[in-house]
């Protein structure tokens, strides 16, 4: 049994090495945020609004025509470069230059995004990029900022994965399998010294903190939303400094790192619900107001959406849980071979990713859509105002 699983893990990381799995779910996020467009303009979200892109700029069409170009070109180029590295290497092949492909489509990922028939989201996130990489926040954009930021903390483990490519790259290491190595994986062990790995994770963290306390700053420390929200992103650093300790053995179970984690799962669910989705499914239940409903008056999507999205949000908040109950606990369930791999292989890491990048293409969905509601209550309130 063992063998097998062997077996398939190999086959894993020869089909799908770790660079190009980042190649990959790089290429998915360009896809989520057009299946985003799509439907906001199906439903007749007005993203431009949310994004404060002015009409004259440009037009939903005109966006999501070039977003599915843009998404064409960038798939097409990595599908290809796959294929040339797939035909190398199960033909035999030594080619030392293909190490790089995977660096080589990533750049061309992001010039096509930022450079390629330069047009109003293209400058738009230019900016937004050069922003938020310094930790700053323009409040008249904010929803910019705070979507991409947000998104960024979603991709934590998969910059690390790119990190140890680069690192690997630039130490002259073997980063994909190929001639008489077919079989050899990418170590991590040399972004693992002083728990650099676990420490960089925290990097978007970081830039999201750092956003918060300066919204709370320029409200002169008025909004206290700000500052608890940069509260909830302390929080993430918990898990972080609790592992690092038990893996230098100061801590001698993981207790710290589950409490840790359930502190932030829990507050970060509670504030996606509550504030960044403007439900009052909690604060009817805990501030003893009956009056408050469960979601809200002005909802676009289906209440079967909602409820969803919420029980999406939530499972894949806790999943850490299941790490608990199956690999860390004694309990012996039918599902404990698949948590075990889940949780402690290069396959179960490469889903933990899609699943949280899921996560927050749903979070996305919500977001903007609650933006929108919120622009056009105010709009109205704005004109029934002026016809006073």
């Amino acid at each position: 049994m063992d063998s097998e699983k062997a077996i398939q893990l190999n086959t894993f990381d020869i089909c799908l090495p770790l660079p190009y799995r980042v190649v990959f779910l790089i290429n998915a996020g360009v896809a989520l945020w057009h299946v985003n467009l799509f439907t906001c303009r199906k439903l007749n979200i007005d993203v431009l609004m949310v994004l404060k892109i002015a009409p004259q700029e440009t037009t939903l069409v005109k966006m999501m025509n070039r977003s599915w170009k843009r998404l064409t070109t960038i798939t097409l180029v990595n599908f290809f470069s796959y294929l040339l590295y797939f035909t190398l290497t199960f033909n035999g092949h030594t080619l030392l230059l293909v190490d790089w492909f995977p660096l080589i489509n990533i750049i061309t990922v992001f010039v096509i995004l930022l450079n390629q028939t330069p047009s109003a989201e293209s400058n738009r996130l230019s900016q937004t990029i050069r922003r938020i990489i310094k930790g700053n926040i323009d409040v008249n954009l904010r929803n910019n900022d705070i979507l991409l930021t947000d998104t960024f903390t979603s991709y934590n483990k998969v910059l690390v994965d790119f990190l140890i490519y680069m690192s690997a790259l630039f130490l002259g290491l073997q980063t994909l399998p190929y001639g008489s190595d077919l079989y050899k994986q990418l170590s991590k062990s040399h972004l693992q010294i002083y728990n650099l790995d676990t420490i960089l994770a925290s990097f978007p963290s970081v830039l999201r903190l750092k956003q918060c306390l300066q919204e709370y700053k320029e409200s002169k420390r008025m909004n206290k939303s700000h500052l608890y929200n940069a509260i909830k992103y302390s929080t993430a650093f918990l898990p972080t400094i609790s592992m690092i300790l038990y893996k230098s053995g100061i801590m001698h179970t993981q207790s710290l790192w589950y409490l840790s984690s359930f502190i932030n799962s829990a507050y970060s669910f509670y504030w996606d619900v509550t504030n960044d989705w403007n439900f009052g499914f909690f604060l009817k239940f805990l501030t003893n107001q009956p009056h408050l409903e469960m979601f809200r008056s002005k909802m676009v999507y289906s209440k079967t959406v909602y409820i969803v999205a919420i029980i999406a949000d939530f499972q894949l908040r806790f999943l850490w849980i299941y790490k608990l109950i199956y690999v860390s606990g004694q309990y012996d369930g039918g599902y404990k071979d698949f948590f075990v791999l889940l949780f402690t292989s290069e396959i179960g890491n490469f889903i933990l990713e899609i699943l949280e990048i899921f996560r927050r293409w749903v979070w996305v969905f919500l977001k903007i859509e609650t933006e929108y509601v919120k622009m056009l209550s105010s709009k109205e309130i704005t004109e029934m105002q002026n016809l006073d």
